[in-house]
């Protein structure tokens, strides 16, 4: 089958089918997205192993399932998310979606409603993380650092649930959002600072920025990253949420989503991606 491997650089090629484990699901990918982790490892900031498939996050069907799973799941429409807590960090350091027929352990996806097929729910890990965070945070100034899609929708959450949210960009990506200011600095101001850049300066350097009560948290996406970290720092992976599903709905806008995301037809000019996400349609690039 045709699959985006990583050897010494992005490229597409022919590789034998995966085999399905008993606890895991092959299904097509329908919708993959490509985001700041397939950036990462675009541009050297994060290493995977020569032949991995890559493709952390996606909508797909499943058409087979494991031993271990009931096969009424056969057909249906599911959301996959960029973390096992079995396996580790999908299309990172097990096989991805960036292929004709992707094997994914059931413990990251989660089932969409199957009345419309909307492609919004591609945001479902981002909102997840956001949700998690009200739990760990405290209520007082918030600094994230980072403007991808982590930090975006974040920020967009907790504008209302905290004090001040800030945001501290590395680039110029959009879009705005209306009640979060933007810094040039850091300074140890902030009772929470939420990290969601691939670079590993601000987790070598977080003890300089941290007060003795901040709260410190990060994206959990592998297990084996990151190699530079700090005890100080708190993990949260994204994972199935009560309300996720109905926040998409109600809150991400098409106009927004528009901003965040655009959608291309070709696998390899979309590396990096140059909004904060490029959705492939790859029921279209690999019939």
């Amino acid at each position: 089958m045709k699959a985006v491997v990583f050897n010494l650089g992005i490229t597409v090629a022919e590789i034998p089918e995966r085999q399905i484990n008993k606890d895991f699901v092959l299904l097509k990918p329908l919708r993959v997205l490509i985001n700041g982790l397939e950036n990462a490892i675009y541009v050297g900031l994060l290493w995977v192993e020569p032949w991995r498939i890559l493709g952390s996050t996606g909508i797909g069907r499943v058409e087979n399932v494991g031993l271990d799973i009931d096969k009424n799941l056969e057909g249906k429409l599911v959301l996959i998310l960029p973390y096992s807590q079995s396996y580790g960090g999908i299309g990172t350091e097990i096989d991805g979606l960036l292929c004709e027929k992707a094997v994914i352990p059931f413990d990251s996806i989660v089932i969409l409603p199957q009345s419309k097929f909307n492609e919004k729910y591609i945001l479902y890990p981002y909102v997840s993380f956001a949700f998690q965070l009200v739990n760990q945070l405290n209520n007082g100034n918030t600094l994230i650092i980072g403007s991808g899609l982590y930090g975006i929708i974040s920020a967009l959450y907790l504008k209302d649930l905290v004090t001040k949210v800030s945001v501290y960009r590395e680039d110029g990506i959009n879009p705005k959002i209306i009640g979060v200011e933007e810094v040039k600095h850091i300074s140890q101001e902030w009772d929470n600072i939420i990290i969601t850049t691939f670079k590993s300066w601000i987790r070598a350097h977080i003890e300089d920025f941290v007060k003795n009560n901040t709260k410190v948290i990060m994206p959990k996406l592998m297990n084996s990253w990151p190699l530079i970290s700090s005890n100080k720092i708190t993990y949260i992976a994204p994972k199935e949420v009560d309300g996720v599903i109905e926040y998409i709905n109600n809150k991400i806008s098409d106009r927004l989503f528009q901003e965040l995301v655009s959608f291309s037809g070709d696998i390899l000019t979309s590396f990096p991606a140059t909004k904060a996400g490029v959705i492939l349609k790859m029921d279209e690039i690999f019939k």
